[in-house]
């Protein structure tokens, strides 16, 4: 047979990609294997083969993505292996390098190292002409700027990526990802009514597309956003349903959901219900094996079930002293400030008072911290 022009191969593979980030899992499967199929008669191209490699490594994040409790890939290793070609990456391959190296490591909750690996690929970004591709990275700058409490930037480039998808009626969930993003926003400037209505329309969308993973997650961050409004019967509510969907696909939103719920029952005197919401989610911490949270479990284990000394709950709370952590530890900081002012040990409390605003400082230091 006749060698395949590269070309052709590089069209396929940007099909691939398109079915990718619109999470048309199907077809993403059926046209990878058939560029699997493909590579075996195409004509030697070295750069074409590392397009298929990083776009392996994307197809992978999707499923990760979609179904983290199946797919239990080494993307270091992978990675490692795609970097380490012997061949110097350039142009629009360079970005998607960057891109996807960005990508992991805020799956890994790498927040810093992300965005250092998204601002080199924003220097690359002139590279891309296509909009979609375009707000593709915008809407994963704007995710990670939110994880750091990085408001208005991340506002400023989830407004980029919502416009282009709103124009494409076939991105329906990275609409409902914007939105999300969008909303918590809204939360951390304590607009919560804003962000209700983001999170029910993220909600009602989810339902029409009959998606449960995406469900999960709306019905989660409906409840969160009841639950920092002090609306805890609502926010129980909504927790309790995100349990209901997401126990039937395993979702790793179970944690926070089981978390939140230990967290409700405990700061109200019912331990025995809190207890086994905990147990539950330190279950589903070890089953993803997320260290980060495993550390946010821990500080709730010191102050609420070993109702340990100020110095017992600040060595828990010192493990979460990191990027990632730190919007953690404010929030935690504050539950404890809270938990000792009920008790009346009103110096404990000035203590963890103390603790959420020094974690408020060093969130934004992170600002001084970017790769530019």
């Amino acid at each position: 047979m006749a060698n395949i022009p590269s070309s052709q191969i590089g069209v396929q593979i940007n099909e691939w990609y398109i079915h990718i980030k619109r999470f048309n899992v199907t077809d993403a499967e059926i046209l990878k294997t058939e560029i699997e199929r493909n590579l075996n008669d195409m004509e030697e191209d070295q750069d074409v083969l590392l397009y298929f490699q990083l776009m392996e490594f994307r197809h992978r994040l999707m499923l990760d993505y979609l179904n983290p409790s199946e797919n239990r890939m080494n993307k270091a290793d992978y990675l490692r292996e795609v970097e380490g070609q012997g061949k110097r990456l350039t142009g629009l391959l360079e970005y998607y390098f960057h891109f996807f190296k960005g990508m992991y490591e805020f799956s890994k909750g790498e927040y810093l190292r992300a965005i250092t690996f998204y601002r080199r690929a924003e220097k690359k970004l002139s590279q891309v002409s296509d909009e979609i591709e375009r707000a593709e990275f915008y809407y994963k700058i704007s995710e990670v700027f939110y994880h750091m409490k990085q408001t208005h930037m991340s506002m400023y480039y989830v407004k980029l990526a919502y416009d282009t998808y709103t124009a494409n009626s076939t991105y329906v969930i990275r609409e409902i990802n914007c939105l999300t993003v969008v909303a918590g926003n809204y939360i951390d400037l304590k607009t919560h009514e804003k962000a209700l209505v983001h999170f029910e329309n993220t909600l009602k969308i989810a339902r029409s597309l009959g998606n449960d993973s995406m469900v999960t997650k709306a019905l989660l961050n409906v409840g969160c956003c009841h639950n920092d409004m002090g609306q805890y019967d609502k926010a129980v509510y909504y927790f309790d349903r995100a349990v209901e969907v997401g126990e039937k696909i395993k979702a790793k939103e179970l944690i926070q959901a089981y978390y939140d719920l230990a967290l409700i029952y405990l700061r109200k005197g019912n331990r025995e219900t809190g207890v086994s919401f905990f147990e539950k989610s330190l279950e589903y911490v070890q089953f993803f094996e997320d260290a980060l949270f495993g550390r946010v479990l821990n500080v709730l284990k010191a102050l609420y079930i070993d109702l340990g000394d100020r110095e017992h709950v600040l060595y828990a709370m010192n493990e979460l002293r990191n990027a990632a952590g730190f919007p953690y530890l404010e929030e935690l900081a504050l539950e404890a400030a809270e938990f000792y002012n009920r008790l009346e040990r009103l110096d404990d409390s000035v203590f963890f008072y103390r603790q959420m605003i020094d974690a408020q400082k060093q969130i934004r230091r992170g600002d001084g911290l970017y790769e530019f």
